[in-house]
């Protein structure tokens, strides 16, 4: 049975909310066939769930349905390609909906995904579901609040490893060299927290406390597989979190498998995490690059208490299980101490991020207002993640820890297996903590945007005569938030000294700071505690940029640091000053994480703020003084300051640089297979003499998917008519085996000195834009959004582009 027309695939939080009003206890049988090299597998679903009255839906997208009973009766079904109507003269108050099934795998990371290991031959399949892909599975009602009992049997080949949510508890053999395997039925939970994953992984198991533990990667990289260390912080996190929140591990399993062409970092499924297999490092790794994985590892693992055993009831609070998750993770690795740079890690892969993102026009709310699935796709970015994280950490450092702690376990308790809103959060944390958080809520939930703090100070005979901070808002979102902060000054003979600040207005005065001595440095967020962007007064601005090596906590350094970028992107600090102080200062710095972050603002002060005639000389300028540092650094940092290098020279005059480091590397420096694959690109966008070469060396070297992405996005960057506009008719009519192939190419695809090639291409991006997204899946109209998008092109035609994209959108 073909569906009887095609509609758009969303929900809407109304829908939602009418829908859980008529539906209660719900369970699913799930049956999978799964044939080894097939490009559709098979399903049998039962349904079973109660009923109160009214015309409501399942969704199920695609594919073909060979058989449909409502209570014992087979019925032509009422299909749109999308939603299965249900009308109430078919129901009664207990349901069995019986569906057989087919449909085809996907191939842009989003459902059931299949993926062939390009270096064996290896089939690999897994799911991926969150906001709305569970009907891409099985059909079912797709929305968070309506959790269900599964209860998933899977005929797979034999010699495949088949992972979800429940242990197996039987296997049967078949004569087709396939086997059936019977997983336990389950407690509740949500349709998007389900995962199926199957091919041949190889597999190391473990128990923590008697619990089965699990890691799962594809055959071919098992050699490169660190168990041990993963074993070693999921246990940790498991025992810091179940003390913390005074709840055990929920569930009866916990495997974690990691997967190839992952659209994200993980992924919560319930006792069966996925992961973006990048993180198993076939080079080796450097500390950021540990620190990196650790931080997704426990990201997911708190997701099991906040956003599996306690859910959102819409995706208007999907804040509360990605922030929390997110600071909760970085509380972990803190309280482990193997991670001493934790909360630099935090301000550079949260804030900044959160930073950038929240003084777009696009910036939104943390508990935002999300009428269907679709825009669900569009809060998945900073502000859920990294303000929302920096903000419940300036809550944790006003209101204490142990508050925090009690008012968290209360929450668990109390919505344990179920789901809860920001309205039962704010309650539970309020009862931990006597504090009334309504205004707190207001201001920092339900308000978008940012404020920018600086000091302002008078002195006279040495001493502080007078000492204000300002608070400013923007224009369009002039919200004055609470703030607790603290206000480091630095002496002029080197001492520093603090005081806790906490304020809301747009000025207040310090009394604290009156008649102490005048400072040559004021930052007024000592610790990271206030999530606002600091405008350093001229006097420290000074001091800072002769005397950056000074200050002595590192923390305070990095957040210096990252307020001078700020600066530069408000137009306060020139990007040529601070090109210059990365030049002059950033070389004798120890701080990974500081060099880390420093040398990726540096990428963007060349492309993005530096006058188009000046880009070139920056870009030689930096990759010079990166090309010292190699050499001066120690340890980690100089792969850091290596990657950096090989990042900007993309030019013709640096690129004999990067491509002599590769090829002859210094003692010392590891050099890694992606460095190597940016040069190759780098050599073919160049037209460089031996690029062919290069890419075949290269290739011979990396057999893998990388390596395909690696070639195909080489391919597109060529100097080449007829290749870009192949390149660009492939991208456009699906010519790509997978999303993760498409997107490399679209990487590759752009170039600034590539302008009299791709200037014909940019009316037709902009121009295909609104049917691009009305068409296409969201996760892969985003990631052609955010990798095709032709951000080299910094002047007022794109503007009038974007402007005219935006008018007929209205």
């Amino acid at each position: 049975m073909e569906p009887s027309s095609v509609t758009r695939d969303r929900l809407t939080e109304v829908e939602a909310r009418e829908r859980a009003e008529r539906i209660s206890n719900v369970s699913y049988a799930l049956d999978l066939d799964l044939e080894a090299g097939a490009k559709v597998f098979h399903g049998d679903l039962v349904a079973a769930f109660d009923h109160s009255g009214g015309d409501t839906f399942m969704e199920w997208v695609g594919g073909v349905i060979d058989r449909f009973e409502i209570n014992g009766a087979v019925l032509e079904p009422e299909w749109d390609g999308n939603r299965i109507a249900l009308p109430a003269r078919l129901l009664q108050r207990h349901n069995e909906i019986h569906i057989s099934y087919e449909r085809r795998y996907d191939k842009t990371g989003e459902g059931f995904h299949q993926f062939i290991d390009p270096e064996d031959g290896s089939e690999y399949i897994y799911t991926q579901f969150e906001p709305y892909s569970a009907h891409r599975l099985f059909p079912c009602f797709d929305q968070p609040d309506l959790k269900a009992v599964f209860r998933v049997s899977v005929t797979a080949p034999s010699d495949w490893a088949v992972v979800t949510a429940g242990p197996e508890i039987d296997r049967d053999e078949l004569p087709d060299g396939r086997s059936r395997r019977v997983f336990a039925e389950t407690v509740r939970f949500s349709t998007y927290l389900l995962a199926v994953c199957a091919g041949p992984f190889a597999s190391v198991h473990d128990e923590h406390h008697g619990l089965p533990l699990g890691i799962y990667v594809r055959s071919s990289w098992l050699d490169y597989l660190d168990a041990e260390a993963i074993f070693s912080v999921t246990k940790a996190g498991m025992d810091y979190y179940a003390d913390l929140f005074d709840e055990p591990y929920p569930f009866d399993k916990f495997d974690q498998l990691f997967v190839p062409e992952f659209n994200w970092g993980g992924m919560e499924n319930v006792a069966t995490v996925t992961y973006t297999d990048t993180v198993i490092f076939r080079d080796p790794p450097t500390e950021d690059q540990l620190t990196r994985r650790a931080e997704y590892l426990l990201h997911e693992l708190a997701h099991m208490w906040f956003g599996d055993l306690v859910t959102m009831r819409w995706w208007s609070d999907l804040w509360l299980n990605e922030s929390f998750a997110s600071y909760a993770a970085y509380l972990a690795l803190a309280s482990d101490g193997g991670f001493p740079a934790i909360w630099q890690d935090f301000n550079f892969r949260m804030k900044l991020w959160a930073y950038a993102e929240d003084q777009l026009p696009t910036t939104h709310k943390i508990a935002d207002e999300v009428p269907s699935t679709d825009e669900t796709f569009l809060n998945f970015d900073g502000i859920t993640y990294g303000k929302g994280a920096s903000v419940l950490k300036q809550l944790v450092a006003a209101i204490g820890m142990e508050s925090f702690r009690t008012g968290m376990q209360t929450y668990f308790r109390r919505h344990r297996f179920g789901n809860a809103s920001l309205a039962d959060f704010l309650a539970a944390l309020q009862e931990g903590s006597g504090v009334d958080l309504v205004h707190w809520a207001s201001r920092w939930l339900k308000a978008p945007s940012l404020n920018t703090i600086g000091a302002e100070w008078t002195a006279a005979g040495g001493r502080i005569t007078d000492f204000r901070l300002h608070q400013t808002a923007p224009d369009d979102h002039p919200t004055l938030r609470p703030h607790y902060l603290e206000v480091v000054m630095i002496d002029e003979d080197g001492g520093a000294r603090s005081m806790p600040v906490s304020f809301e207005g747009p000025v207040h005065v310090v009394d604290a700071a009156l008649q102490t001595a005048a400072p040559v440095f004021v930052y007024p967020n000592f610790g990271d505690h206030a999530f606002a962007k600091v405008a350093l007064d001229p006097v420290s601005v000074a001091w800072a940029k002769a005397n950056l090596s000074k200050i002595a906590d590192p923390l305070l350094r990095q957040q210096v640091w990252a307020s001078l970028w700020e600066m530069v992107r408000d137009q306060a600090f020139s990007s040529l000053d601070y090109l210059q102080l990365i030049r002059t200062r950033l070389p004798e710095e120890q701080s990974l994480p500081i060099v880390q972050m420093v040398t990726a603002t540096a990428g963007g002060a060349i492309r993005r703020y530096v006058p188009a005639g000046l880009i070139d000389g920056e870009a030689a300028a930096f990759v010079a003084a990166a090309r010292g540092a190699v050499d001066s650094a120690g340890g980690d940092l100089k792969v850091l300051w290596a990657r950096a290098l090989v990042g900007l020279a993309g030019g013709p005059d640096e690129f004999p640089i990067a491509a002599a480091l590769v090829d002859a590397p210094p003692e010392g420096v590891a050099i890694d297979q992606e460095m190597r694959w940016n040069v190759a690109v780098a050599a073919a966008a160049l037209g460089a003499e031996g690029a062919d070469h290069r890419l075949a060396a290269e290739r011979e070297r990396d057999k893998s998917d990388r390596g395909d992405r690696a070639m195909a996005r080489a391919e597109a960057a060529r100097p080449d008519p007829e290749i870009k506009a192949e390149v660009w008719d492939r991208l456009h009519n699906h010519g790509y085996d997978s999303l993760h192939l498409a997107l490399a190419a679209a990487a590759g695809f752009w170039r600034r000195r590539q302008t009299d090639l791709t200037e014909p291409f940019v009316p037709g991006f902009f121009e295909g834009l609104p049917g691009l997204f009305g068409e296409w899946e969201p996760e892969a109209a985003r990631g052609y959004f955010d990798s095709f998008f032709p951000h080299y092109r910094i002047e007022p035609s794109t503007r009038e582009y974007i402007a005219g994209l935006l008018k007929r959108a209205e």
